[in-house]
């Protein structure tokens, strides 16, 4: 990696329609970034999608320089989607991985899902695994004297030219990628994303302080 990349944004996930926006912003800013490819075939499809733009410099996960990951941003880590199956040694590989890139001073934002904060039972294995990765990258953080954000977003949606009422009540990717970008100037942070995200909580929390005033069990949802 040249010199000039050290002070690049790290993107890990850069093929989530997340990390494509946030390499779109950082190029448009006219900043180097380095992309992260977890196998050989994420490689193909990064140069495929990259490779005439010397400032998006793809780097094979376990190869990428040190120096150059004083802004972290993690779009995919573990499951990605809510009916994902995980494979334990393919997440520890990717832990392994990201510790290689978190060097002192260093700031980690994590992407993760409101659905870690209260999760519904047809949710809770996506949602514990979530959950763990959060846990185990604050460990390699704090291990290596560097710092975490975590953002807990609802759904996630494309800006529409017309601004509509999904755009309001949903998180768009251009404004996430905004806050993930934040969070390098406002420090060390937990946030919860979105209406619908807060609303999932006071409706999740109203249901538990339901059962612990009546001390009727409820429904299990």
């Amino acid at each position: 990696m040249s010199p000039d990349a050290g002070g690049a944004p790290v993107v890990v996930g850069p093929r989530t329609r997340l990390g494509r926006e946030l390499v779109a912003r950082a190029r448009a800013r006219g900043e180097t970034v380095v992309v992260i490819a977890r196998h050989d075939r994420d490689v193909a499809a990064l140069e495929q999608e990259y490779g005439a733009d010397p400032g998006v410099r793809i780097r094979l996960a376990g190869d990428a320089d040190r120096d150059a990951a004083a802004r972290i941003w993690v779009c995919a880590l573990g499951p990605v989607q809510s009916e994902d199956r995980v494979d334990p040694s393919a997440v520890e590989q990717e832990l392994a991985d990201l510790a290689g890139l978190v060097t002192p001073g260093a700031h980690v934002v994590l992407v993760s899902t409101v659905l870690v904060l209260a999760p519904t039972p047809d949710r809770r294995y996506y949602a514990g695994w979530k959950s763990l990765v959060e846990a185990r990258v604050r460990t390699i953080a704090t291990e290596r004297d560097a710092h975490v954000s975590v953002l807990h977003p609802g759904r996630l949606v494309d800006r529409n030219a017309q601004k509509s009422l999904s755009d309001f009540v949903h998180t768009p990717y251009p404004k996430l990628a905004g806050l993930v970008e934040a969070c390098n100037s406002t420090g060390p942070l937990v946030r919860t994303v979105g209406l619908d995200a807060r609303m999932w909580l006071l409706f999740r929390g109203a249901r538990v302080a339901s059962v612990a005033l009546t001390g009727r069990p409820g429904r299990a949802d």
